[in-house]
């Protein structure tokens, strides 16, 4: 009795916890507190339940970063946002050969565009011009290093780098990373 009793009251604490960290119940929170006249506690409350969407959709992209592509295997994904800037990277190795995968994302309209328009004027500066999953890509290879970097129509730039893997195996990992999936979801 005494054990069923303490499993109910840790559930009701980890659902009411649960519940305070789910964005809808924040930005409804921050709309009563606005109501109420209080615009610091709303204030607090609407970045708050904006901290926790970006979190949702950060893990929602970080699941295309899948563990294993095309024989490689992935390591720990990093996460990082400054500056209205978004930046999830994870590293993939197969025997002595590795790529490193970045994508990066504006939080805004603004950054997004930036983001577009730096990736188009790094693709026409290019001479080697590339097709992955029906987006545009440019693909630099000097001194043994190589660079695909692909312009996703979502706004952002996703690029693959290496300098102990040759430029086929690049474009043919490319090939089969979610690139097309990724980018749709970032749209919606």
């Amino acid at each position: 009795m005494k054990y069923s009793l303490l499993l109910f009251v840790c559930t009701l604490s980890f659902s009411s916890y649960a519940n305070e960290e789910n964005p809808s119940t924040l930005c409804n929170k921050a709309a009563k507190l606005f109501e109420s006249g209080d615009l610091e506690g709303a204030l607090e409350e609407a970045r708050w339940c904006v901290t926790q969407l970006e979190q949702i959709k950060n893990n929602q992209i970080s699941s295309f970063f899948k563990d294993e592509i095309n024989n490689f295997t992935g390591d720990e994904i990093s996460q990082q946002s400054a500056m209205g800037m978004n930046i999830v990277e994870r590293e993939y190795t197969h025997e002595d050969t590795y790529i490193r995968v970045t994508l990066t994302t504006g939080n805004n309209g603004a950054a997004a565009s930036a983001f577009a328009a730096l990736a188009q004027f790094g693709m026409t500066s290019s001479n080697n011009k590339v097709r992955i999953q029906r987006r545009n890509a440019s693909i630099d290879h000097d001194s043994g290093a190589t660079t695909l970097t692909i312009s996703l129509k979502s706004g952002g730039m996703l690029a693959f780098e290496s300098d102990t893997a040759s430029k086929e195996t690049v474009i043919a990992f490319a090939k089969s990373f979610p690139v097309k999936d990724l980018d749709s979801a970032m749209m919606e």
